[in-house]
């Protein structure tokens, strides 16, 4: 292997020069083109980053929306369950207060109908007196059947008494 030094120098010579038209014509281009697309995946990293914080941001939103919207659930719940509460207290209490009043009618009732048959009861006793009478002044004959008219009459004030 025959290293010629003159081929050593031709090749270092022209790879110096080819260097040298590379630096001047395409070295920029070549470096202004990685420079740019450099730049431009840095941007996109940046995006990325940009849009990643957005999205934490947007999720913590939500989840602060979120718990808002179970806050105010909840107290949504609670002023039902009150006014739930409230209603069934009034409708116990009008049940209460119509309840009353019905037993307050009745006794009313009851009171005037008992009026009302205690004044029967008068005109019956008032009827079988005058009927007793009336028999006794017809037959007044002696006092044994005095006596069995009276009681007689007696036995028919306990009949009525029974049927009424």
């Amino acid at each position: 292997m025959d290293i010629d030094p003159k081929q050593i120098l031709v090749h270092a010579i022209g790879f110096l020069i080819l260097l040298g038209v590379l630096k001047k014509f395409a070295w920029g281009k070549l470096l202004g083109a990685m420079e740019a697309r450099s730049k431009r995946i840095a941007d996109e990293f940046a995006a990325i980053d940009r849009a990643k914080e957005e999205l934490n941001r947007l999720k913590a939103d939500y989840q602060e929306h979120l718990s808002r919207i179970e806050e105010e659930a909840r107290a949504k719940i609670q002023q039902a369950i009150q006014e739930g509460r409230r209603i069934a207290s009034e409708v116990e209490e009008d049940a209460r207060s119509h309840a009353r009043q019905t037993l307050e009618k009745a006794k009313e009732a009851i009171t005037q109908e008992v009026a009302k048959a205690r004044i029967e009861l008068k005109e019956q006793v008032v009827d079988l007196a005058i009927q007793a009478t009336h028999k006794v002044l017809q037959q007044h004959l002696d006092e044994e059947t005095d006596r069995r008219i009276i009681e007689a009459f007696i036995r028919e004030i306990d009949t009525m008494q029974a049927k009424g």
